[in-house]
């Protein structure tokens, strides 16, 4: 899918308010996937742009402090992407209901925090193995 010239590697955004979930994740994944962390919606937007059919995918908190939630940023910024150009989205929450229903109701992949790193590889696999990817060590 979306991909740097030249580079095999896939892309990651993660999108959240706490830099503790930005630091986990990106020392987890980083030998398996560019990574690029964002402390919210507008930092993500103002910084990236257009840029943000560039990733294969985004990882977005459903709450965040400011003006947008998670949602909100995929409303407005994500969905209408074109399929051929919109990334895989993964939402992430703390309210385990919550995370039900929007996977339910929006049919997406909405993680419950806390959630482990192979729970967080197995959502993401699907997508980047038919892409030729692989997120799990050797």
């Amino acid at each position: 899918m979306s991909q740097r010239a030249g580079s095999n590697r896939k892309r990651l955004l993660i999108v959240d308010d706490e830099p503790l979930v930005h630091r986990t994740l990106s020392r987890a994944l980083r030998p398996h996937i560019d990574v690029v962390s964002k402390l919210g919606p507008a930092e993500a937007l103002d910084e990236l742009g257009e840029e943000l059919a560039a990733f294969d995918v985004v990882l977005v908190d459903v709450c965040m402090q400011g003006d947008a939630d998670g949602l909100d940023f995929y409303r407005h910024h994500l969905e209408g992407l074109p399929v051929t150009r919109r990334p895989l989205v993964i939402f992430m929450t703390g309210d385990e209901r919550a995370a039900s229903m929007i996977a339910g109701t929006m049919n997406v992949c909405c993680l419950a925090k806390p959630f482990t790193l192979a729970e967080l590889r197995e959502a993401m696999a699907e997508h980047l193995a038919s892409a030729g990817s692989d997120l799990h060590p050797s």
